[in-house]
């Protein structure tokens, strides 16, 4: 047989998948397949069993690190068991996800190799930070907010509640990464009972679902499904937009569109959402075409910068944050 090194760069890469939100027989085998179409040289790639593709991996992996050490002493494993463990927390069970997770690939060895960078993502930063004997799991993700091991889901319709809900409460003390609550957008509103089904075919977690008011038959459709430990809201207010206060979407359209003509207060008309009028201010004002992500990557700067809990007092946001918390 003949394998090429998987450079170290790439550790990174193989990491980040195997430490994914989806069950281990799905994530092991993308990378599996991925690690050997790469860095096996042969033509004896079709038809290959669970148990070939393990034994290449195993030896390119080993390969890799110039280490032909099986040995479970000390550190030695000790990351492949927690994601055991997590794998049983996380997912219903699959025979096939323990037969990958069997596999002997001391991931510790591959995490030695990387450089610590808050680039990583999150996961792979964990990983970083776990990689001791003994190590307190919770508590480091408590101490560094590190997101992992993950608690909760938090289903929502799209980007803009994915950029604004963790700064927005933060404001209240509600440190997502320290809770371990993932914030997953479904991609729109349509999508959401679907993203929902799929997932708690496989996922044990409990999500909480944030909705839209006017997304009455996708709350039809959830409904029958959920399970004792989920939570669906619908937003009273109406829209995301409707959670925040207009001082701070005037405020934010300011700071951004240095004009001589702000917008003020009175823009904003009582009988309309706040989409709306923020498209009417925008085409008003001459700002061009509204667009609501990059408008909410605006406004998260804005809370970021300049706002306090306080400044939402008055809003649902207050509401929602004793929901997803309880």
């Amino acid at each position: 047989m003949k394998y090429k090194k998987i450079p170290k760069e790439y550790f990174v890469t193989i990491l980040d998948r195997l430490t994914r939100l989806e069950p281990a027989y799905i994530r092991y085998k993308r990378v599996f397949d991925d690690v050997i179409n790469k860095f096996f040289v042969s033509d004896r790639l079709k038809n290959l069993t669970l148990s070939d593709e393990i034994k290449f991996v195993e030896e390119i992996f080993y390969f890799s690190l110039e280490d032909e050490s099986y040995d479970d002493m000390g550190n030695s494993f000790s990351i492949n068991k927690v994601l055991t463990n997590l794998e049983e927390k996380y997912f219903t069970f699959n025979e096939l996800s323990y037969q990958y997770l069997s596999a002997r690939l001391d991931l510790s060895k591959m995490i030695n190799q990387i450089k610590y960078d808050k680039k990583l993502p999150k996961n792979v930063q964990w990983l970083t930070q776990i990689n001791h004997p003994n190590c307190d799991i919770l508590k480091e993700r408590e101490e560094k907010s590190l997101l992992y091991p993950i608690e909760k889901i938090i289903l929502c319709e799209g980007e803009t509640e994915n950029t604004l809900l963790e700064p927005i409460f933060k404001l209240f003390n509600i440190d997502f990464d320290k809770l371990g609550y993932l914030i997953i957008p479904a991609g729109g509103k349509n999508q959401v009972a679907k993203k929902f089904y799929k997932m708690i075919e496989y996922i044990k977690l409990p999500f909480f679902i944030l909705l839209d008011k006017d997304a009455l038959l996708i709350n039809r459709l959830i409904e029958p499904k959920l399970r004792d430990i989920d939570t669906l809201y619908l937003i009273q207010s109406g829209e995301f937009e409707d959670l925040i206060p207009k001082n701070i979407l005037q405020k934010t359209i300011n700071l951004v569109h240095k004009n001589d003509f702000n917008c003020l207060y009175d823009d904003f008309k009582q009988n309309h959402t706040m989409v709306y009028n923020l498209a009417e201010i925008y085409r008003k004002y001459g700002f061009g075409v509204f667009k609501k992500a990059e408008f909410a990557r605006h406004l998260k700067e804005y809370i970021v910068r300049f706002t306090t809990k306080e400044d939402f007092m008055n809003s649902e946001i207050c509401n929602i944050a004793k929901n997803i918390v309880s």
